[in-house]
């Protein structure tokens, strides 16, 4: 834990809901972690629900958070941290759940859950009359939707639906914090049928499908927004001074992409662990099969795509669990670039990107040599990842971008792999420090909303940066001849 300035150095404060806690941190104007607290939620025991009802009560998460916020407070005073240097909170949450309320914001009843499926029989109505925004937004409606539960509890607790007003998981410990009416993010409610091109809840869903609900539905805000204040209700409850500005938080994900130093168009996030996570902006919209891709808006204008891919880095364990790592990377590096082609995915099936039920991991041509295979692994990870750069950019109708990389997971503390995926990409790889994340994220949101005018600028002067990976100029020719050779075995598998 970093000892906080003593010169008041703005600090700044983010609230991340898990499934099983509430994080709390609190993040100085250079990015140092001054103190972290987290608190559990502390469910009654409850007689088992219906079959594919999962409820929360509400109160149970704002008692949660307030602990949390408790205690951060108690530490951040012990620390020499003043009142005055608290500029600003924020809150990330995941998206999909519902809390139905009153207009005074009272709970009327629990808060169905995301994997809450009673909802399902909604779907063949949500799809045909809102079919015209699903083309646009490049969706099918889905039973873990926030509009299908909606739908549900007006087809089925109408004196209910007749007085209440919705909000999400985060929406409502935001408004708990400023003690007034609920505003979202576009990230949170793009599943509660937000249109993310025109920025609005559409009319289709009171005119086509008579939930007459848009007047109580969420203010749509961007991340970043100043959307109230810290009331005195809150800060008895936190222990926190009353008047800290509350800024609109947004998900999870899109606050861990701005946590990993992403900052501008064609900018990646590369989450390297088991499997792939990718994250990205771009300047439109991506329509990609079976929603594999999922978008949401940034402020600006810009766009924020997210993925998962099946390969990843699960080969390392499963192919070489009795090799000394350390010993067999120092061999490979020196292999490298390789002849031998590798596709290291040990599953069978891809998502992104290209979608195969049949896709197999080989590598080409066959060999026993433990090290020639798994540096052949490192480079086919390589090759993969540039795949799907590639593929994002064929979706965004770009040329191949100029953007950077900022890499997170277990397998971005091995430099040769680093330096590799930066030489095959013809990208700045960037290794993020291990403590950003969410919560971290949401910290820079509240910075956004209160000291730095853009996320860009919040981004480059709190995200801290590990170490940079430069392309080789004497390798890139190289990778770039064997990765043609890769793209024709793949797609002689018939893969691509």
């Amino acid at each position: 834990m970093s000892t906080p300035s003593t010169t008041s150095l703005a600090i700044f404060l983010g609230v991340y809901l898990t499934p099983e806690n509430v994080v709390a941190v609190a993040v100085d104007e250079n990015g140092e972690e001054v103190v972290q607290s987290s608190a559990p939620y502390n469910f009654p025991p409850n007689p088992a629900p219906p079959k594919g009802r999962i409820e929360q009560d509400p109160e149970v998460w704002w008692d949660a958070t307030r602990l949390a916020l408790g205690h951060l407070t108690t530490q951040l005073r012990s620390t020499g941290v003043t009142p005055s240097q608290l500029r600003g909170i924020s809150v990330s949450g995941p998206p999909g759940t519902l809390v139905i309320q009153d207009q005074a914001g009272k709970v009327l009843c629990p808060a169905i859950m995301p994997s809450d499926i009673r909802a399902a029989d909604q779907l063949p109505r949500l799809n045909m009359l809102g079919q015209d925004h699903c083309r646009k937004m490049g969706i099918k409606f889905r039973g873990d939707d926030t509009i299908a539960k909606i739908a549900w509890v007006k087809d089925n607790l109408p004196e209910l639906y007749e007085v209440a007003v919705f909000a999400h998981q985060p929406d409502y410990i935001l408004g708990r914090l400023k003690g007034t009416p609920n505003t979202t993010d576009f990230s949170i409610a793009s599943n509660t049928a937000c249109d993310l091109v025109d920025e609005n809840w559409p009319d289709w869903l009171d005119y086509d499908m008579h939930l007459g609900v848009r007047e109580r539905l969420p203010r749509l805000t961007h991340l970043g927004e100043v959307v109230g204040k810290l009331c005195s209700a809150a800060a008895a409850a936190t222990g926190l001074p009353q008047g800290v500005p509350v800024v609109q938080g947004t998900t999870p994900k899109i606050a861990a992409f701005l946590a990993s130093g992403a900052k501008k168009l064609g900018d990646f996030h590369f989450h390297l662990d088991d499997n792939i996570s990718l994250c990205g902006i771009t300047k439109r919209l991506l329509a990609y099969p079976h929603q594999l891709v999922q978008m949401s808006r940034l402020p600006g204008h810009a766009w924020f795509f997210s993925t998962e891919c099946s390969t990843g880095a699960d080969w390392i364990k499963t192919w070489f669990k009795e090799t000394s790592l350390e010993a067999i990377e120092a061999e490979a590096e020196k292999l490298l670039p390789t002849e031998y082609l590798a596709y290291p995915s040990t599953q069978k099936g891809e998502t992104f990107p290209f979608c195969s039920n049949s896709a197999e991991g080989f590598i080409s041509p066959a060999t026993d040599n433990l090290v020639v295979q798994f540096a052949s692994c490192l480079q086919g990870t390589g090759f993969f990842e540039r795949m799907c750069y590639e593929k994002v950019d064929k979706l965004a109708d770009l040329q191949y971008s100029s953007g950077e990389t900022y890499t997170s997971g277990p397998w971005s503390l091995y430099d040769a792999w680093m330096q590799c995926r930066a030489d095959i990409t013809g990208r700045v790889n960037h290794r993020t420090r291990k403590k950003t994340g969410p919560a971290f994220g949401t910290a820079l949101i509240a910075a956004i909303g209160t000291h730095f005018q853009k996320f860009e600028a919040a981004v480059e002067a709190m995200v801290p940066i590990d170490q940079s990976f430069f392309p080789n100029p004497e390798l890139i020719p190289l990778y770039n001849e064997r990765y043609a050779q890769f793209l024709n075995v793949m797609e002689g598998q018939g893969y691509v």
